[in-house]
């Protein structure tokens, strides 16, 4: 009888234990995959890193872009595209262009999500500008400011493509917009200020080559 009882509290004793158990090893394996993934060496190492090509901004600022990472955790960024028209005889220019930069949130082997601040302009002569507008009598400087909230995938060591989406700020001028984005707050008429939450739409995309 002795050993009946002993025998029931045995086996209780291990059936009380194993879920014990189970919940300390999932707890384990699951600290392991988070140090795992935490770990530096599964984060790419982006430090001194320079890319150049093609980029759209918030706002519609788009042409050659460059980025520079000072660190893995932030980048300067700048980009510029110059318009060249040639109407009978005469040259009528516009440029725009984007500055700022980007901390990364986060950070894999793959795919980095940042957070930044950028700076738009643009800007057209009065004939480039008559040339989209006829009746366009004035010619003033287009200003953005942008929170872009970016991702940026790497397809390889050297080559990256990204989109972002966030914050626009658009100053409209009173001659007309300057800038042709699409997206949240880049439809305010002239003279006005137009706020985007969510900005951006699928042209506004980064491919960089980097060295």
């Amino acid at each position: 009888m002795r050993a009946l009882t002993s025998g029931t509290d045995v086996s209780g004793a291990r059936a009380d234990r194993r879920p014990a158990s189970r919940r300390l090893g999932a707890w384990a394996a699951a600290l392991a995959v988070t140090a795992l993934l935490a770990s530096p060496g599964h984060a790419r190492e982006v430090s001194g890193r320079f890319g150049i090509g093609l980029e759209q901004s918030l706002a519609g600022a788009s042409g050659l872009s460059i980025r520079y990472f000072t660190s893995d955790s932030l980048a300067i960024m700048a980009t510029l595209g110059v318009d060249i028209a040639v109407v009978d005889g005469s040259v009528s220019a516009g440029v725009a262009g984007s500055a700022g930069f980007a901390f990364q949130l986060a950070r894999s082997q793959h795919a980095h999500l940042s957070v930044g601040l950028r700076a738009a302009f643009g800007y057209r002569s009065l004939d480039a500008f008559q040339i989209i507008d006829p009746t366009a009598t004035a010619s003033d400087l287009h200003f953005a400011l942008e929170i872009p909230l970016g991702l940026e995938v790497w397809l390889a060591d050297n080559f990256s493509i990204g989109a972002s989406t966030g914050i626009l700020v658009n100053f409209v001028p009173s001659g007309g917009a300057q800038l042709h984005g699409s997206g949240a707050g880049t439809t305010a008429p002239a003279g006005s200020v137009g706020i985007g939450l969510g900005a951006g739409s699928v042209s506004t995309l980064s491919i960089l080559y980097y060295f």
